[in-house]
């Protein structure tokens, strides 16, 4: 590996997202359970845990003014430390507006993170291996989350929410340690006395194609562990497990696959097999066909993903890379936020194996937007 791909900076900045979404994971299987406990109802229960996903929407709204006027490593020690108040802050609270507010300000955090950490990476990295690194940068989130609700439910069955809160706590320290140590980048960014924009079209094809797999993916991780139950299968906690690791295995084959043949080739292929996978999944009937879909399900979301976020990095200047980021991340939660609502509706219509037919479908619509979008990529 070259020196100036796995640097110093690199590293630490990788570890510390991977640590960030390691108490991203841990919360979502772990808050709902809190929030029952504490008597909020289901609808609290669903504003308290989804307030995060509104205020780093907004959030990244303001990416351009916040780059305009701190660095980014100052900006993920913020978002840190608004993550960490609200890890210490949830044990302490009980009263359901006081929940969201903490919630809100996870959300900040959130928003501020997941944008610099993304950028913070790509600018470590040379542009001719941009997909690679990228790939190996999306690695540390992927096995975070895969251990993430293992390590949280365990944590809370046999110590308590006290406990959970407090190893919480223990990894963002650790987080922003990384960030502490990462030093100040050799080239100092040329300032300007205006901001990127906002909004930028030359983003749309890939915001799109990532909305798109947001919706797919909600309708995946919503609804395939309630399908599988109906189903009367014992294989989901499986079906993730297999999946996160396809994700893991194939990113870095991805990646440089991307810096020398461009976006066209993947989204071609990881597609074809997210549809494959979308079928699969609407015809299980035993544990193997459930793990064999998790098998084309991780590939093409370990795949996909990281395509679309080369692409965009590859494509924007160093001035334009925040906007960028904010843009990206905010089509990909709003997808996954909408897909849930809207699925569910599909859901009440034509049943849990009607909606993965219905998703197997967008999907085969999928490849072709895939195709025609990146057309001039590759």
């Amino acid at each position: 590996m070259q020196q100036s791909y796995w640097s110093r900076n690199f590293i630490l900045i990788l570890v510390g997202n991977a640590l960030l979404f390691m108490v991203y994971n841990m919360q979502v299987p772990v808050l709902p359970l809190y929030g029952k406990r504490l008597g909020l109802s289901p609808g609290q229960i669903g504003i308290f845990v989804g307030a995060i996903m509104f205020a780093s929407l907004v959030t990244r709204l303001f990416v351009p003014w916040f780059s305009a006027k701190f660095s980014k490593r100052g900006l993920l020690l913020g978002g840190i430390l608004l993550y960490l108040l609200a890890a210490i802050g949830y044990p302490l609270l009980s009263g359901f507006g006081l929940l969201v507010g903490l919630r809100l300000f996870n959300g900040l955090g959130h928003g501020l993170t997941t944008t610099y950490f993304a950028t913070s990476a790509a600018a470590e990295l040379p542009s001719q291996k941009i997909g690679e690194g990228m790939g190996y940068f999306g690695i540390g989130t992927m096995v975070t989350a895969s251990l993430a609700p293992l390590l949280a439910l365990g944590v809370v069955h046999h110590y308590g929410f006290t406990a959970f809160f407090t190893a919480c706590v223990g990894i963002l320290l650790a987080a922003g340690l990384a960030i502490l140590g990462t030093r100040q980048p050799a080239v100092i960014p040329v300032k300007t006395h205006q901001a990127a924009p906002v909004f930028d079209r030359q983003f749309l094809p890939q915001c799109g194609l990532v909305f798109i797999l947001g919706v797919l993916m909600s309708g995946v991780m919503t609804f395939t562990p309630i399908y599988a139950q109906l189903r009367q299968l014992t294989g989901i906690s499986g079906f993730f497990f297999i999946a996160a690791i396809a994700g893991v295995v194939i990113r870095p084959i991805v990646g440089r696959t991307f810096d020398h043949r461009g976006p066209r080739l993947i989204l071609l292929l990881s597609t074809v097999l997210l549809t494959v996978g979308m079928a699969l999944i609407a015809v299980i009937d035993r544990n193997w066909v459930l793990l064999l879909a998790g098998v084309f399900y991780g590939v093409a979301d370990g795949a996909i993903y990281p395509t679309l976020q080369a692409w965009v990095f590859k494509i924007t200047t160093p001035a334009n890379r925040d906007t960028a980021t904010g843009m990206f991340l905010n089509a990909y939660d709003l997808g996954m936020g909408l897909g849930a609502v809207l699925l569910g509706g599909v859901v009440e219509l034509v049943a849990y194996q009607g909606m993965f037919w219905v998703l197997t479908a967008v999907s085969l619509v999928y490849i072709g937007l895939a195709l025609g979008l990146s057309r001039r990529a590759g």
